[in-house]
């Protein structure tokens, strides 16, 4: 077939091109094409044909560019091409049905010899495995009748290979419901056709085909199938031309054999329970979510009846529809692995599977295990393996990492410890899995954090268990003591295993080493409390003493250190709880009913919320915004609200919904973000720090920009931690800075603590701070002429304005530049800051604000 390059691919148009004058057309073809050797269409092709390779090459795994790149080629004739595209994509993809059914056809219509015969064949055989299609078996037995010579000229090995190839046909798809009465009608033809050659033969070469027929007819019957009253109806027919009577008036299955009859109306029964869900899966149906629930609804019926047979043609039938839902590939292989235990076919599923859904670690890791238990080689296994992380296509998670290469130890570990691997030969690979885990999670996951220690523990485990190195042990401890030593169950681990091998010096040596440092939480007291029960159980009384005498100087720096803490977390509270008292306290002599009604529930749950120390908070993004407009009933003097639809209720709902409160006590700044970046990219940034809670990407109230600046809150130090360490990261384009909010950060300079406490975004106050620097976060070095307490101008009482993190700054003197006019210069008063038109200390109706604000 290779020597067939220049020719022409077959296309349905060549009758078309042909003129009924053929002389004169093939003269005029000729000259049009000296005058113009590449038309239009050419041109455009070979251009679209640049612009496709430039594109896969620069990625391979994109399925629809192949897709595309090839049907180019076919259009074009260019055979060498195509071939090389159509295997190229094979080997990164699996072809559709269709795909394999006209990639074969093409190359049967050049075949030039029995090497191509062989070669088409292995083409329909490679298609017949990636999915269950009865088109084309359909196509490969006509295939195999038509340049088979043996069963072309239907001598005995012919007829015997022809017969196999129809019962491969029959075990794949002949418990096809809607399509596998195709194949049965294809082999009763083929067996008449023998019938029909043998007329002349002996009556019992004759006899014995006609048996041939009657058990197709009768295996046919015995099927689940939509016109299985049909097959018997031509089966009767038939039967009449043979001169046997089957069927009578009062019953059609009469002179028919008892089991064949019995089997006849269990197949009726069966189809009356399956065509409504034929219904509900048949191929006019679009392909969505609910033909995929119908085909589990249908799936489930099945499974019921205790078949595997058509459980598996179901599922096939399914995959077919949906081949890179992974879900349903995963339901299907734990099936098998429950109901056909051992059977070869399953790790044949399993590379279908992880062809259709690479990402999926899941799948590949059970691919390893099902190929551990058919006693599959090493070569095989390892194969497997570099596939699963060099198939174009990463695992989304740490975590799915780290099981996948922990499968691969595992099944390792096994072998070796079970004879069937030699150590000595396959300690470096155990030892290359280990480091290429470490080295994947460190490289793509650097926030990642096992502390669980599965990785490492279970490395030098096996290194004292499989290899008898003590050093190769510890080596694995030191090197992840340098990496993770602020962790304290790296050193308890370390020394769990020195003290399991009897090791209570080398223990010994590793508490002193690390019973000074400092570890999150109650660590470091943990560890001295651990040293010493080691010391009473293994160590003499000199050694208890000497662990009493260092452990106990330490023990009290982390009690007075602990009680520093402590008395500075209440002293932020009663700051904070003050702060909220000086919000909510303002004159109630100007509220109305409602207004007061407010007031003391906000104050209330306030305050009530900070007692409780609550950690769940709704985020600011999911927060609705609440507007409100005064609408004043003069006959009756009430001051009722109105939301923005004008609905009346919009009160009572803000009565009921509890205010947000964040203090930052475990937060970090983030910015310099570039404009385009939103929530999901910032939680795609940090979803691998642990812990966290929240994300607030401050955007302006009027436009909806971002504001380019967030906070990331963290539900404790863990999270926190993890997040510092992407400072300078980028993010789309821009280098990012990571800071840890701090929230007192004003009390430095005489202001109040209040200022740490700030509310969810529905207050326009956290929106007008950061309008100048947003590059600099809150523990940057920054110049600020927000002051507390004595101002500039040696004044203790001015305007307040509201500081981006919600609470309250003074301002005296010349520092009202720093404010909005309306909160410097109210709304309605005049420069000599009183309203026009009223006395100082007159209360102000609500006809006075109307006043107001048409001035302003």
């Amino acid at each position: 077939m290779d020597g067939l390059q220049d020719q022409e691919m077959p296309s349905g148009d060549d009758e078309e091109e042909k003129d009924s004058d053929g002389e004169g057309s093939s003269e005029s073809s000729s000259s049009s094409s000296e005058e113009d050797p590449l038309s239009d269409d050419e041109g455009e092709s070979q251009a679209l044909l640049v612009n496709l390779e430039a594109s896969l090459a620069q990625n391979p795994y994109n399925f629809q560019e192949h897709v595309a790149y090839i049907q180019v080629l076919r259009k074009a004739s260019m055979l060498d091409r195509l071939r090389e595209a159509r295997e190229r994509m094979s080997s990164i993809f699996p072809l559709t049905s269709e795909m394999w059914q006209m990639w074969a056809n093409d190359e049967a219509h050049l075949i030039s010899s029995q090497e191509d015969v062989a070669a088409v064949r292995q083409l329909f055989e490679r298609g017949l495995q990636e999915y269950l299609s009865v088109p084309l078996w359909l196509d490969y037995l006509e295939f195999n009748l038509n340049n088979d010579q043996d069963i072309i000229q239907c001598n005995e090995t012919g007829v015997t290979k022809m017969r196999n190839l129809y019962e491969q046909a029959l075990t794949a798809s002949s418990l096809h419901f809607m399509e596998g009465t195709k194949v049965w009608a294809a082999y009763r033809q083929y067996e008449m056709s023998l019938l029909s050659d043998k007329q002349d033969n002996l009556e019992e070469a004759r006899t014995k085909q006609i048996n041939s027929i009657r058990n197709v007819y009768r295996r046919q019957l015995s099927v689940p199938s939509w016109d299985v009253p049909v097959t018997l109806k031509d089966y009767i027919i038939w039967e009449s031309q043979q001169g046997v009577q089957i069927g009578d008036e009062s019953d059609d299955l009469a002179a028919l054999p008892a089991n064949i009859a019995f089997a006849y109306r269990k197949a009726v029964q069966m189809c009356s329970s399956r065509e409504p869900f034929e219904e509900k899966v048949s191929k006019e149906k679009p392909k969505d979510a609910d033909l995929l629930q119908n085909f589990l609804s249908y799936i489930a019926l099945e499974e019921e009846t205790g078949d595997p047979a058509r459980v598996q043609v179901l599922y096939e039938r399914a995959i077919a529809e949906f081949p890179i839902t992974h879900d349903l590939w995963l339901k299907y292989t734990i099936y098998l692995e429950q109901n056909l235990k051992g059977s070869t076919i399953i790790p044949s599923v399993y590379g279908r599977a992880t062809r259709n859904c690479p990402w999926n670690q899941a799948l590949w890791s059970r691919y390893l295990l099902a190929l551990e238990r058919s006693n599959a080689s090493e070569i095989e296994m390892a194969k497997v393996f570099e596939q699963s992380l060099h198939s174009g296509f990463a695992f989304s998670t740490a975590e799915e990492y780290l099981d996948h290469f922990l499968t691969r130890v595992d099944g390792l570990r096994r072998r070796m410890c079970g004879g069937q691997l030699d150590k000595s030969l396959y300690l470096g690979t155990l030892r290359e899995t280990f480091t290429q885990a470490v080295e994947i999670l460190s490289t793509f996951f650097p926030t990642f954090v096992d502390r669980s220690l599965r990785l490492h523990s279970y490395w030098a485990r096996l290194e004292h268990s499989l290899a008898n190195d003590i050093a190769a042990a510890r080596g694995v401890w030191e090197n992840l003591i340098k990496s993770s030593g602020w962790m304290l169950e790296v050193w308890k681990g370390f020394i769990s295993m020195e003290v399991s091998l009897g090791n209570l010096a080398e223990a010994r040596t590793l508490y002193r080493r690390c019973y000074t440092r400092k570890f999150e939480g109650k660590g470091s007291e943990v560890l001295c409390e651990s040293w010493l029960h080691f010391e009473r159980e293994y160590g003499s009384l000199e050694d208890y003493d000497r662990a009493l005498l260092k452990v106990t100087p330490r023990l009290a720096e982390v009690k007075k250190l602990q009680q520093q803490q402590d008395a500075k977390l209440v002293a932020a509270t009663s700051c904070e709880v003050k702060g909220a008292d000086d919000k909510f306290g303002k004159s109630a002599s100007t509220l109305g009913s409602g207004q007061k009604k407010r007031h003391l529930q906000d104050t209330d749950t306030f305050k009530e919320n900070k007692s409780r120390k609550r950690h769940k908070v709704t985020t600011a993004n999911n927060a609705e915004e609440t507007k409100e407009s005064a609408q004043t009933d003069t006959k009756e003097g009430k001051v009722e609200t109105a939301d923005a639809d004008g609905g009346p209720d919009t009160q009572t709902k803000l009565d009921s919904k509890e205010r947000q409160w964040y203090n930052d006590q475990c937060t970090v700044f983030v910015s310099r973000l570039a404009p385009e970046v939103n929530e999901e990219d910032l939680h795609g940034l940090f979803k691998h720090c642990n812990n966290l809670r929240e994300i607030r990407l401050m955007k302006d109230r009027k436009t909806g920009a971002s504001r380019r600046f967030a906070y990331v809150d963290f539900e404790n130090e863990e999270g926190l931690t993890a997040a510092l360490k992407l400072d300078n990261q980028k993010l789309k384009g821009s280098k990012i800075k990571v800071l840890r909010s701090d929230p007192a950060w004003g009390g430095k300079k005489g202001a109040s603590r209040q200022q740490g406490l700030h509310a969810s975004g529905n207050d326009e106050r956290n929106d007008r701070s950061m309008e100048k620097d947003i590059g600099e976060g809150p523990t940057e070095k920054r110049q600020s002429n927000f002051g507390g307490g004595r101002g500039r101008g040696g004044r203790s009482s001015g305007a307040l304005v509201s500081h981006r993190r919600g609470g309250h700054v003074q301002l005296t003197g010349k520092n009202t530049f720093a404010a909005p006019r309306s909160i410097a210069r109210p709304l309605g008063f005049s420069q000599k800051g009183q309203v026009e038109g009223m006395k100082p200390d007159e209360p102000k109706s609500n006809e006075d604000f109307r006043k107001m604000l048409s001035k302003e």
